[in-house]
């Protein structure tokens, strides 16, 4: 793909600051604007921010803070002008990106390609007043996007197939890893997983069966290493041993099949559940707050990150950076 040489972000606040830090640390001009202007002044302090915890994480060289190019404009027209990339982040509703995403096509260069970060709207439903509806598409990361590498690329009706290899191209080049979704479904791939494991947690803690933390605890101890390094597929593959996937679920599928029968089918969440939940969680934070908690995450992310030697994940290596030539926060 055409090198992109100025990034725009259209809405700055959490997912968009997290964008706006990710693509500067590759060395790449971005351009910040939110209809909120003070949300919009925070969102280059936020980015900073985030670029100095990967150096202290050990996953982003020093001098990356200082070279960033991270400049707040007051219209969508400069954002606009010669830009190359569009990373919308703005509310996740249609009334909002529709009429945004037809004033994008309308003012940025017929090159530019236009991502939309939601987590669960259809890009067809997106696109539908663009005059140019094929260069827009999903780019759907994991929170935080300065650190976890998963950007899920989802195409509307009118999408055409090299914006998407051109995306596709693009992140890997910046050390994502893309993954591709063939047809449109609500939530992509990710948030359709966490969302069935989210409604069994939050039945096991109103049916008594165990408590928050505990419930957490198990994810965090037990399924969830393996998660951090392989798929479900391929976990289950190993499970069935000589016999691989095929085995697994002849045989030991056969237990699951009695697991499904008794998990819940509500698709909202009842009130004395909610309630359940909330007071747990509430007791598992006790006195630490948000900025600890995530805090902590990041840490631990940083670790599994830097432990996976296999991943596709490199930091600044687009501008020539690795984590060969730092070494600041390498014992955290």
């Amino acid at each position: 793909m055409t090198a992109v040489r100025t990034v725009g972000i259209v809405g700055s606040g959490t997912i968009g600051a997290s964008w706006a830090a990710f693509y500067a640390l590759h060395g790449i001009s971005v351009r910040v604007y939110d209809a909120d202007e003070a949300t919009a002044q925070a969102a280059t302090g936020i980015a900073l921010g985030h670029l100095r915890r990967l150096v202290e994480l050990g996953l982003a060289p020093p001098e990356c803070v200082g070279a960033a190019r991270i400049n707040q404009v007051d219209s969508l027209a400069a954002l606009c002008e010669g830009v190359d990339f569009v990373q919308e982040s703005v509310r996740e509703t249609l009334e909002v990106k529709v009429p945004l995403f037809a004033e994008l096509d309308r003012l940025t260069p017929p090159t530019c390609l236009l991502a939309s970060s939601s987590s669960g709207l259809m890009m067809t439903d997106i696109q539908a007043a663009m005059s140019h509806p094929e260069k827009a598409f999903i780019a759907h990361p994991f929170n935080p996007p300065h650190i976890i590498p998963l950007v899920e690329l989802v195409g509307g009706k009118s999408t055409s197939s090299d914006t998407l290899s051109r995306a596709r191209a693009f992140f890997l080049e910046l050390g994502k890893e893309p993954v591709v979704l063939e047809k449109e479904v609500p939530g992509h791939i990710a948030n359709r997983l966490a969302a069935a494991l989210w409604r069994e947690a939050i039945d096991l803690v109103a049916q008594g069966v165990a408590s928050v933390a505990d419930v957490d605890a198990a994810l965090r101890a037990g399924p969830g290493l393996r998660w951090a390094i392989m798929g479900q597929h391929m976990i289950y593959h190993l499970g069935g041993g000589s016999g691989g996937y095929e085995a697994f679920i002849e045989h030991i599928g056969k237990a699951f099949e009695e697991y499904w029968q008794t998990m819940p089918t509500w698709t909202s969440i009842p009130d004395e559940a909610k309630k359940a939940v909330v007071a747990g969680v509430d007791e598992a934070v006790g006195e630490r707050t948000l900025a600890e908690i995530a805090a902590e995450r990041d840490l631990k992310l940083a670790a599994v990150l830097r432990a996976g030697t296999e991943s596709s994940y490199h930091f600044g290596e687009s501008v020539g950076w690795s984590d060969a030539r730092h070494e600041e926060g390498a014992d955290l």
